[in-house]
Order: structure tokens, then C-alpha cells, then sequence
């Protein structure tokens, strides 16, 4: 079985719809006795209220993992997750992670944001310089 039939037999069990995304985090990987056992960078390939799909260069092999991103402001958000797969990826070689998010609602929620709009920022960089002229020119109003 390929990766696009993998996919979509995964996409079907979803409790939360995936958008497509590429971020790049930091993870921080521990073991059941919570004793840290790797650490390292990935890339989110899709993301949900749910969890990611994060891909490295080698398998994670653990039970909890902590993403760690930057928000738009530059601040460190952190969120918690269980390591529930890891698969090979047969078109990149790399691993693939499928990681449930854990943790408060609160902190969900700003790691999502904070992963969409880094995925925003990366495909239109146009859009941030506007909203920097727009700022300006607002407080110089003032």
C-alpha cells in the first residue's frame, strides 16, 4: 500500500478534518517513564483540532512527544501529544508520525494558530509586508 491509499483509508476513520500544511518544529521525545529519549526537528505535513502528521529523517520511537513552535509574536508554544504511529514514507524515505495533541484546549488552540499562521506567512511573505505598511500608516495617525 502506498502513501495516497494510506492516507485515505486514515482520512476516513478522522474525527477532525486535516488541512495540508508544512511547518517546521522542534520535538522533544520521551519515553513512558517520561524521561526524555530524543530530541530533534521535523516538518507538520497536515494538521487537525486532533493532532499532525510530522515527518523526520528518523523513526520516533517513544510514547509522548512536545512540538515546539514559534507564534507570530516570535514567543515559544508548546503543545503535548502520544506518539500514536510512525510509518516510512515510500516517496521521501523519511518517517511519518501521526501525533494526537494532548493537553488543555488552550493550548491546542494556540499551537494550531500559531502553526497556520507560520504556514500563511511562508506561502504569501507579500502579506506580511502589507500588514507591516498598514500598521505604519495607521500610527502615523495618531
Amino acid at each position: 500500500m502506498d502513501d495516497q491509499q494510506s492516507a485515505k483509508i486514515a482520512d476516513e476513520r478522522r474525527e477532525y478534518p486535516r488541512i495540508e500544511t508544512e511547518n517546521h518544529v522542534s520535538y522533544i521525545l520521551f519515553n513512558a517513564g517520561r524521561e526524555i529519549t530524543d530530541q530533534g526537528q521535523g516538518k507538520i505535513l497536515n494538521l487537525s483540532q486532533g493532532g499532525t502528521l510530522l515527518e523526520t529523517e528518523n523513526p520516533l520511537v517513544g510514547s509522548f512527544v512536545i512540538l515546539v513552535a514559534l507564534d507570530p509574536h516570535g514567543k515559544k508554544v508548546k503543545v503535548p501529544g502520544r506518539l500514536a504511529n510512525v510509518r516510512q514514507s515510500e516517496k521521501t524515505g523519511g518517517y511519518q508520525s501521526g501525533i494526537e495533541f494532548k493537553g488543555s484546549r488552550e493550548q491546542k488552540i494556540r499551537a494550531i494558530v500559531a502553526f497556520v499562521k507560520d504556514a500563511s506567512r511562508r506561502r504569501h511573505p507579500e502579506r506580511k509586508n502589507r500588514l507591516y505598511a498598514v500598521k505604519s500608516l495607521g500610527e502615523s495617525f495618531k
